[in-house]
């Protein structure tokens, strides 16, 4: 099987392809047979039409969807973009970091798990990786048992009798009693599906050591059964204090079994892939830093996606376009902070005629956050978080114009523009990496 990695906005095809003036992206080609391979599945499959567009005709770009995606040859990682050149190891760490309040992970699980061992491996195996060292922590710590209510046809009797079914097995074999009881064993609900996620892991991934610990461990489970149906044993799962060891891989379980947080395919011309919006992953990640640097930050409470009934036209009756800011930060000296999330690379240019900096923003951005200011009763200052680049480095202000008796003049309402140094997940020992205040 052959390997590629790129970035989002990366370039796959099979002749080469000048892009030497599009910036943030990288190229690589693919023979005629790979490329026809990889269309293919792009025709058949909805979902992976999302992670790529299909441009110029020989040629597919990668969109805003990080992960995985493996073919009968072919695997295709796609790394996020943060800096011009692609460094697989740290946009990895930096990647998975980010994804963990998205999987509501606990940071004190993630402290325990050993990173180490994820060098060189995708971002599929790296979460593969992290799964096996949970549940050797769980195995180590102890497999649960429970009572589980079982029916057999016995030498003697014990628990419940079966009456009808006693009858009718029985009619001849006096000796024996068809019988309802209890035992104790392991094969309980949540070891069911973490012996179902073993199992689908051990035909996924194609590292060796991860098949390797994943064989042992599904030895270690030999007496449990496989789950039937996911959705329903997920409601059965028991969270009570005595299972707190099993929160972390519950989880990863839940992940690889229900793709709940992800987008999965399985099965069809034996494609799997593993997809991850980046900037759904961004917007959940400001919020977590959000909420953990309240103090810091002085705020008071974080509210996600404004409100409901937020609209900001109407026609009678009738209402129209949904007010929705990613965040509205109501800090503790009574003010409000209407703040958004772009996973977007912005472009930050000095004109040094002009002694001033010029960023690429967008319209619809500018005409949004307007909007917000203008309808929410806030300060007059709106935050856009996005991440930091090797040309954004540093706040930008923007401010609003508006135009007064055929003057121009600047208004008080303005565009604050934070990059977030997504770099400082890898060594800042899990400390708010946002620390500095609000205007």
């Amino acid at each position: 099987m052959k390997n590629i990695t790129i970035s989002e906005y990366g370039l796959i095809g099979c002749e080469n392809v000048s892009n030497s003036n599009v910036k943030f992206v990288d190229y690589l080609s693919l023979t005629i047979a790979e490329f026809k391979e990889l269309e293919k599945i792009w025709k058949s499959n909805g979902e992976v039409r999302k992670a790529f567009e299909f441009v110029g005709g020989s040629c597919f770009k990668a969109t805003s969807y990080v992960g995985v995606i493996q073919t009968e040859n072919l695997s295709i990682e796609i790394l996020p973009k943060i800096y011009k050149e692609v460094k697989k190891e740290l946009h990895r760490k930096i990647f998975i970091e980010m994804v963990k309040p998205l999987l509501k992970i606990k940071e004190i699980q993630i402290e325990k798990t050993n990173l180490s061992t994820t060098k060189n491996k995708n971002i599929f195996e790296i979460f593969i990786t992290l799964f096996v060292q949970s549940i050797d922590q769980l195995i180590h710590k102890g497999i649960k048992s429970d009572y589980i209510a079982r029916e057999d046809n016995q030498y003697f009797l014990k628990g419940k009798l079966k009456f009808n079914q006693h009858i009718k097995q029985n009619y001849i074999h006096k000796e024996r009693f068809f019988v309802e009881f209890d035992e104790y064993l392991q094969d309980r609900v949540e070891n069911r599906l973490i012996k179902s996620a073993i199992n689908l892991l051990i035909k996924r991934t194609k590292d060796n050591g991860n098949k390797r610990a994943l064989r042992q461990q599904l030895f270690i489970f030999d007496q449990v059964k496989l789950s039937k149906d996911y959705s329903s044993d997920f409601k059965k799962v028991k969270n009570h204090r005595g299972m707190k060891h099993y929160e972390f891989p519950m989880k990863l379980t839940e992940v690889f079994l229900k793709n709940e947080s992800f987008t999965s395919l399985r099965g069809k011309n034996n494609v799997f892939a593993m997809l991850f919006s980046m900037e759904k992953i961004f917007e959940d990640y400001i919020e977590y830093e959000l909420n953990r640097s309240k103090e810091e930050l002085e705020i008071k409470e974080v509210k996600v996606n404004g409100l409901e009934s937020d609209w900001l036209l109407e026609n009678g009756n009738c209402t129209m376009v949904n007010q929705q800011p990613d965040y509205i930060l109501e800090m503790k000296d009574g003010n409000s902070i209407v703040a958004d999330a772009k996973w977007k690379l912005f472009d930050l240019k000095t004109n040094e005629n002009e002694d001033c900096k010029k960023v690429g923003i967008s319209s619809s951005d500018a005409y949004q956050i307007f909007s917000y200011l203008n309808y929410y009763n806030v300060k007059k200052s709106a935050y856009i978080f996005v991440p930091q680049t090797d040309d954004f480095d540093s706040e930008i202000i923007l401010k609003y114009r508006k135009k007064y008796d055929n003057k121009l003049e600047k208004n008080r309402e303005q565009i604050i523009i934070r990059p977030i140094d997504l770099e400082k997940l890898i060594d800042n020992n899990y400390k708010p990496i946002m620390c500095e205040k609000f205007i």
